[in-house]
């Protein structure tokens, strides 16, 4: 049985400093035709390699503590909703004076049991960034490695070109990369391609992806294109990086021996 819920924000991302109590309001609507019996709870999780992937942890860190504001409701208690019916819960999230400087990650979920011949359970959630800090404006260093193309070398036709990085975070707080891919020749730009900003985590990484119609796609270039020597520059946040690759008409190449052999053939049988 499907899990037919909905819950608003998908994501949020919040700075406090340390020992401030802030809320934040999540709407779970059941979109099914029959009523629903949910449970809530918190996670904290950490990330888990470079394509945004997380793992969730068993207890949570002492710093912070979780609760329902709203009156008739506490975390883990269940509740029910009718058919097409909405509500409102309020997490209230409360640090200590002594809560470090840096990212906490977390996940509200909703969980709703399911009965029959074998129990089963299915939850929905929305992803918690939590940022301590002094100061509402933070600062994170943001720095790219492993930029390549591949292939280095390619034809004018085949394949298409596939650009790769990894977007690093050496701060304590997570940000969002700012910039563009240009690929260009002759010092002429042949295209831009944006960068789309996926949060890197405090002290991780995050595979570079650009932006198409604002989702997050591999970075690519398709062909045709013109033989020669071409230069890919990545600008991002107050870094650059540059790397070169190289067309060649290897397609016309083959197509101009097979064409020749066919001729060499067709003369060397009326002779």
């Amino acid at each position: 049985m499907p899990l037919n819920l909905t819950i608003k924000p998908a994501q949020t991302e919040l700075v406090a400093k340390p020992g401030v109590t802030i809320t934040q309001a999540y709407t779970i609507t059941n979109q099914s035709s029959t009523s629903v019996t949910l449970t809530t709870e918190v996670l904290p999780w950490v990330p888990v390699g470079t394509d945004g992937s997380v793992s969730y942890q068993t207890t949570r860190s002492p710093s912070h503590q979780f609760s329902l504001s709203n009156s008739d409701l506490s975390l883990g208690q269940k509740f029910t909703l009718k058919p097409g019916e909405n509500r409102q819960l309020v997490l209230k999230i409360k640090s200590t004076p002594d809560t470090p400087l840096a990212d906490s990650y977390y996940t509200f979920f909703v969980s709703q049991d399911f009965f029959g011949e074998s129990s089963a359970s299915a939850r929905l959630g929305s992803h918690l960034l939590l940022s301590t800090s002094n100061s509402e404006t933070i600062n994170s260093d943001l720095s790219l490695s492993n930029f390549s193309v591949s292939p280095l070398f390619k034809d004018i036709f085949f394949p298409r070109l596939v650009f790769s990085a990894q977007i690093d975070n050496s701060s304590s707080h997570y940000a969002k990369p700012e910039g563009k891919l240009t690929i260009t020749k002759n010092n002429l730009v042949i295209q831009e391609l944006d960068i789309f900003p996926n949060n890197v985590l405090a002290h991780h990484s995050r595979d570079l992806m650009c932006n198409q119609n604002n989702e997050p796609v591999p970075c690519t270039l398709s062909p045709p294109f013109w033989p020669g020597a071409y230069t890919a520059t990545i600008k991002l946040n107050s870094t650059t990086v540059t790397t070169t690759f190289f067309v060649l008409p290897y397609s016309l190449l083959f197509a101009s021996l097979i064409i020749g052999f066919l001729f060499y053939i067709l003369i060397t049988r009326r002779n």
